[in-house]
């Protein structure tokens, strides 16, 4: 998911811990030589950031004001973003981890100003999957 995410445009990751997270342990390092040699295989100048995982909690408090945040939602009707809105702060793509995210978390993430849920289609996704359309229609929208 990381080199197709880098191969895609993105400029920063967030690994967020979620209740349902299985994989607890990054190994930063790795990830970095990945976006590292997609970002050559790309051809791109910037090399994507890769933050220090967070909570949800914390990740959404300190980026109230600053992103619109794209939820990916199998509720969601939604099928074309606002290229306007899309425009109008930096975006971010939150993909929930396996098994989806925990009641708690839907509702904290739904409390987010700037929030905007995207379906992928009816089909349930891996999350890698899901991170890849989300990035594909959301790059379709800017282009």
């Amino acid at each position: 998911m990381i080199q197709k995410s880098t191969e895609l445009g993105v400029t920063n990751f967030i690994p967020i811990i979620f209740d349902r997270t299985i994989v607890r342990k990054i190994n930063l390092d790795r990830l970095r030589k990945i976006v590292v040699g997609a970002s050559e295989q790309s051809n791109r100048i910037n090399i994507p950031r890769i933050e220090e995982p967070t909570t949800l909690k914390k990740f959404l408090n300190k980026n109230q004001k600053n992103i619109n945040l794209i939820l990916t939602d199998l509720n969601s009707k939604t099928k074309k973003l606002d290229k306007d809105k899309l425009l109008s702060k930096s975006n971010c793509v939150i993909i929930g981890p396996e098994g989806d995210f925990s009641e708690s978390e839907r509702v904290e993430i739904g409390k987010f100003k700037g929030i905007y849920k995207l379906s992928l289609g009816q089909n349930i996704l891996r999350a890698e999957t899901a991170a890849i359309s989300a990035l594909s229609i959301v790059g379709y929208e800017l282009n």
